[in-house]
């Protein structure tokens, strides 16, 4: 559009520029013209005075008619190179007029165009003058939006370390509450132990004394039964059916001896992954114990012609579940090893349970399950070994994981079962 404009004021421009080159070109052709016509006005008056002579020159009739006509013919001339020059200067008035006109409207055009071009500058400085006030409101408002938003965060973070504060505040007095109370369980545990410490103290004493009179009255039985073992003993073909039994049973413990090694590997792994270092100390220390047993007995010069279980007969008889059973004094001595050592090894699982602070559960104990520290295969079938095991083991677990010691006592670093305990679990009875 701004171009059309533009072009069009120049096509004006040139045609006004050319109406005002040719009047100049017209009004040079002119004078001559018109002096020609004031000669040829002279020439008639001369004509006019040469065609009236003087009175005294009187020309004939014919002479004036012809004069006449000539006359007449040069003024219609005259009057019509007038008329022809006043057409021109007419034509001229009116090219000179239009090229006014031309001119005025170039003129009103070019002042249009350039009120336009300053009402569009004007515009166009209005609009960059309101862009840049909007974009200078725009970067007020971001400003404003960012000093808010650094507000917020400064009072978050106000809020924030205010709440660290409560948070520690409440954590100290916590701590301290439960400082308080652990101090206080300490004395209070301090005062229980004291208090199970004498009544374990007064416990031992009674268990000693009658440990000592059931020692006594052992002996006593001992000395008869020996007395009357040399006098009864069993024939050689109940020994050598005794001896042959053995054999196969040591035998048969052996290769059960060697398939578990495997399940003690995975069990010191499993340990590894749950991260129970004191049940894994244990475990190792278990192990390391029952593999110098098992490699002192297989080192051993054993001969069953010169051991005395194989000849003596039984003297002692108990019960489990619904079933008697005889033993001699060689099998019952074995069955309350395996009482004790299961105690043993039940205080020291617990305890490991206890500092690694595992749930309480003495049958997922590996010891529980093995059942087999300290027996070597001979005098007591494995499966009679095992449950004993198991049964000081479960009560050593106890007194080991809760530390109230009710079925035995601590002493010099040692762990030992109460003999009326290990009684009341075995219940051996003599007999003659």
């Amino acid at each position: 559009m701004k171009t059309l404009r533009k072009n069009t004021l120049a096509s004006v421009i040139g045609m006004a520029m050319a109406m005002g080159l040719a009047g100049p070109a017209i009004a040079r052709d002119a004078p001559p013209q018109h002096n020609e016509d004031s000669r040829h006005d002279q020439g008639s008056d001369k004509d006019k005075h040469q065609s009236h002579p003087a009175p005294q020159q009187a020309a004939k009739p014919a002479q004036r008619d012809m004069g006449s006509q000539h006359a007449d013919q040069q003024r219609q001339q005259a009057q019509r190179m007038q008329e022809q020059q006043r057409r021109q200067v007419s034509d001229r008035a009116q090219a000179q007029q239009r090229a006014e006109q031309q001119r005025q409207q170039a003129q009103r055009m070019q002042e249009q165009q350039r009120r336009q071009d300053s009402d569009r500058a004007r515009m166009q400085q209005q609009q960059r003058a309101d862009h840049q006030r909007q974009q200078a409101q725009r970067m007020q408002e971001q400003q404003r939006e960012q000093d808010r938003r650094q507000d917020r965060d400064l009072a978050r973070m106000q809020q924030q370390r205010s709440d660290q504060q409560h948070q520690q505040e409440a954590r100290r007095q916590q701590e301290l509450a439960q400082q308080r109370s652990r101090e206080q369980a300490q004395r209070e545990d301090a005062q229980r132990r004291s208090v199970m410490e004498q009544q374990q103290q007064a416990a031992r004493r009674a268990a000693d004394a009658r440990s000592r009179s059931e020692q006594a009255e052992r002996m006593a039985r001992q000395q008869s039964n020996d007395r009357r073992q040399a006098q009864a003993r069993l024939s050689e073909i109940e020994r050598q059916q005794r001896i042959a039994q053995q054999r196969a049973q040591a035998e048969q413990y052996r290769r059960y001896a060697a398939e578990r090694q495997a399940a003690e590997r995975q069990r010191i792994a499993a340990l590894q992954q749950q991260r129970r270092m004191q049940q894994y100390r244990y475990q190792q220390w278990y192990w390391d114990r029952q593999r110098e047993m098992q490699r002192q007995w297989t080192s051993r010069n054993y001969n069953y012609y010169n051991d005395p279980y194989y000849y003596t007969p039984a003297n002692y008889r108990y019960s489990r579940d619904g079933r008697s059973y005889q033993v001699n004094q060689y099998a019952a001595n074995l069955l309350q090893q395996a009482v004790r050592y299961g105690y043993q090894e039940g205080v020291r699982a617990g305890r490991a349970d206890r500092l690694d602070g595992w749930r309480s559960d003495y049958r997922d104990n590996y010891a529980y399950r093995d059942a087999n520290f300290g027996y070597n295969g001979y005098y007591v079938n494995r499966d009679e070994y095992e449950y004993y095991f198991r049964q000081g083991f479960q009560r050593g677990y106890q007194d080991g994981f809760g530390r109230d010691y009710r079925y035995g006592a601590y002493n010099d670093g040692n762990y030992s079962i109460l003999s009326a305990v290990l009684s009341a679990i075995l219940n051996l009875q003599p007999f003659s």
